[in-house]
């Protein structure tokens, strides 16, 4: 088994993904109690709570490599909100700072990095919103890249792909790959085939509670009407059943707007927990949590399960090329 640990696990998006492949979880972190909840309600074990716990400034090298299991991967879907098109909006709105600047969700990256350093896993799997790749005029994604070719030695890959063909969501991503090896060969998978309807996941006979309310309905018209002649801010749209859903985010859980399913002489309706879950390639067998506002944010924050197994695919195939390579007799199995 390829053992890793889960940092800012959520609800477990990476650790599907590498169950599937024989990966063993040896270590998990997340700082939301109702996302470790979820996390324990499917998996059996709880994360360990803030991450800064084991990486803080009072924390030793050497005491932080008795509290985190050696492992060979490395995952992470470090806090994106300092870096996603809409954090950074509402931020300068409000005057808050984003970004590397935010003191405490941008800087965790550097916790990651920390860990590497300590631990040097073979691999590290990262994975954030797709501005981070253009975030402050491509500053941010440069200091990424440099601390960890330079500071950390690993060689580097870095990828926006899109989860539409995998699961029927438009969902689009950075990941960043890197090997302690840097000689070890890594392409990112070819995503072919056509995207998937979002007809393909929905729900049968689904109860009037996620129908819009005529003031809601109203509501979102009104404001999509003022943002169109605007030029500005989001719209609330019936789906086009026919093609995948918009990004589900975290915020979700507001008003659904999204991502609004018509329906026949009604107003549209929200999606519901379950239909999240197929939009994010969850198992059938995962548990929601209960709350369905927290479902609503939880999945919203997560991984899409396919698209990081596909990924992780394409890294067992470089770590067993090299290690083929390193041992003739391997290859000669």
């Amino acid at each position: 088994m390829t053992t890793f640990i889960d940092l800012f696990a959520g609800i477990g998006g990476f650790r599907y993904a590498l169950e599937e492949h024989q990966g063993n979880c040896v270590f998990s972190s997340e700082i939301d109690p109702k996302a470790r909840d979820t996390y324990k309600r499917n998996f059996g074990d709880e994360p360990a709570g803030d991450i800064r716990d084991f990486t803080g400034t009072g924390i030793s090298d050497e005491k932080l490599d008795q509290l985190i299991p050696n492992h060979r991967i490395l995952t992470g879907g470090f806090p994106c909100q300092p870096f996603s098109l809409a954090g950074v909006s509402s931020r300068n709105s409000l005057g808050r700072k984003h970004g590397f600047m935010d003191e405490t969700q941008g800087t965790l990256f550097f916790d990651i990095a920390r860990i590497a350093k300590v631990k040097q896993p073979d691999v590290l799997f990262l994975e954030n919103v797709a501005n981070l790749m253009t975030h402050n005029k491509k500053k941010t994604f440069e200091t990424i890249k440099a601390v960890i070719e330079n500071d950390l030695g690993y060689s580097f890959h870095a990828k926006v792909l899109s989860s539409a063909t995998l699961v029927p969501q438009k969902r689009r991503r950075c990941f960043i790959v890197a090997f302690k090896n840097k000689k070890t060969p890594f392409s990112f998978p070819e995503l072919t085939g056509p995207e998937l309807p979002l007809s393909s996941i929905l729900d049968d006979n689904v109860p009037d509670s996620f129908t819009l309310s005529d003031r809601m309905w109203a509501g979102h018209q009104r404001r999509t009407k003022h943002n169109k002649e605007r030029g500005v801010g989001f719209s609330a749209l019936e789906a086009d059943l026919s093609k995948p859903s918009n990004t589900i985010v975290a915020r979700y859980y507001k008003d659904g707007k999204e991502c609004l399913i018509p329906q026949l002489g009604k107003n549209p309706r929200m999606l519901t927990p379950n239909e999240c879950r197929q939009l994010q390639g969850f198992p059938e067998s995962f548990a929601c949590h209960p709350s369905k506002s927290v479902a609503y944010k939880q999945f919203g924050n997560a991984v899409a399960v396919p698209l990081v197994r596909a990924i992780f695919g394409e890294i067992l195939k470089g770590l067993n090329s090299t290690s083929q390579a390193r041992n003739p007799l391997l290859a000669a199995e």
